[in-house]
């Protein structure tokens, strides 16, 4: 994280670029709203179980009062008299269908009971998975990696899609809403970005000898058909229109420790010789001026689409350590997980805040002056009476195991009161820096 503007309340330096206090304050909204819905899962299943059993014992009382039905009309079934095997027999029929009447309904009461569970099983995942959307769509914790990759699907507008891996094991995509005044918004060429761009590259020379020679090539004309910012690599595709055509593969290591790479490709999309056989040509390894050009519009097309990974839309796909979440657990792994990480930076921003009951962190805005972003300990602790008291225990690791206690007033007022402290309106959860740190 970059700046490093924010100070424990102790003014010693605190080690993100982020407000923690407003962050910690969502997550446990989300934390709760996770919790909650693993309760509802867990208490619909457990009704579903209590249910199958009530099923299953009442299936062998009426079995065995079947049985016993039977087995005292035995002799009534034997006797030599029509008459009275006759009637004994309209009595065991009559026994044997008020027994399967019971056993259906007592199917169908067990089945009524499983599809309601399914049913809330399904709502609370719904409902988890929107509060963990509502999440991780506004806050990034320290060293998430995010991924941005905008396409030119159509002849006048990109799509997009953020991809984050968090520090606790959690990766998510999203749709990207481009707002509709962004320059991304619409097709761009290189020439938005930088006029009279040309690079050197291998091109056919020659009638008869069919030569390959370097050549000065205009790139300005071409669209950017793809650019994908993942970790430390940019890549940019360009191509004649917006979505088809020729053109360029350019691959830009931000490190410089690979320089920039350019491979070709056809009208199709395919990179020249990559038909998966011995003559697949490598990228062409753009040094010198070539090199400090597309490093220039790869500087450019960074400042353009800087902040665009945040206008995050609805979340496309979910994993718990790149594997599909489990219908019945996952809420509460990811609710635990989550507070399980943020716990030793919020114990330590307790520990410095100098105020018992509360979380405090300072920020520098200049002019000899700091904000100061805080909660109280009471505010976490009310939000978590909407659980039942066995969900709560993952919240200890913010101190939040027990209601917080109050001091006993003084037996005499203070000769001067000092002021109250009004709550100053928590910051914006602080964003990446000009490059987007990706998967």
């Amino acid at each position: 994280m970059r700046g490093m503007s924010h100070l424990y309340g102790d003014s010693t330096v605190f080690p993100y670029d982020v407000d923690y206090i407003d962050l910690s304050r969502h997550a446990v909204d989300c934390a709760v709203q996770l919790f909650s819905a693993q309760h509802a899962i867990g208490s619909a299943l457990e009704r579903a179980e209590a249910q199958d059993r009530i099923r299953v014992e009442e299936q062998a009382r009426l079995m065995s009062m079947s049985e016993a039905v039977e087995n005292a009309l035995l002799p009534f079934l034997r006797a030599e008299a029509e008459q009275t095997t006759l009637m004994a027999t309209r009595i065991l029929d009559c026994s044997k269908n008020a027994a399967n009447e019971e056993l259906a309904a007592g199917d169908r009461r067990a089945n009524d009971v499983t599809m309601h569970a399914k049913h809330v099983v399904q709502s609370a995942g719904e409902s988890a998975r929107r509060a963990l959307e509502a999440f991780l769509t506004h806050y990034d914790l320290p060293d998430t990696e995010v991924a941005l990759t905008l396409t030119c699907a159509a002849e006048n507008s990109h799509t997009g899609q953020v991809n984050i891996r968090s520090p606790f094991g959690i990766t998510a995509g999203f749709s990207l809403r481009i707002p509709p005044e962004h320059a991304w918004a619409r097709p761009r060429r290189v020439a938005d970005l930088i006029p009279g761009l040309e690079a050197h590259l291998p091109q056919p020379s020659g009638w008869l000898s069919r030569r390959v020679e370097m050549a000065p090539v205009k790139l300005d004309r071409l669209y950017f058909s793809r650019v994908k910012i993942a970790g430390s690599q940019l890549e940019i595709g360009l191509r004649k229109s917006p979505s088809s055509g020729a053109g360029y593969r350019i691959v830009v290591d931000l490190r410089g420790e690979r320089g920039v790479l350019l491979s070709p490709f056809d009208e199709h999309g395919a990179e020249h010789g990559s038909n998966g056989g011995l003559d697949a040509e490598p990228p062409l390894s753009l040094e010198g001026e070539d090199g400090a050009r597309m490093l220039e519009l790869a500087r450019r097309v960074l400042e353009s689409i800087h902040g665009l990974a945040y206008s995050r839309g609805s979340m496309l796909e979910l994993a718990i350590d790149d594997q599909p979440p489990s219908e019945l657990e996952w809420p509460a792994v990811v609710g635990e997980r989550l507070i399980g990480h943020l716990a030793p930076v919020v114990t330590e921003i307790s520990r410095r805040s100098g105020a018992p009951g509360e979380l405090v962190l300072r920020r520098d805005v200049g002019d000899g002056r700091r904000e100061e972003m805080y909660v109280t300990k009471a505010e976490l602790w009310q939000k978590l009476l909407v659980l039942p008291p066995e969900r709560r225990a993952a919240f200890a690791a913010f101190g939040l195991l027990e209601p917080p206690t109050t001091a006993p007033p003084e037996p005499f007022p203070p000769v001067a009161p000092a002021p109250s402290r009004q709550p100053i309106a928590p910051l914006g959860a602080a964003r990446a820096a000009a490059s987007v740190s990706a998967a």
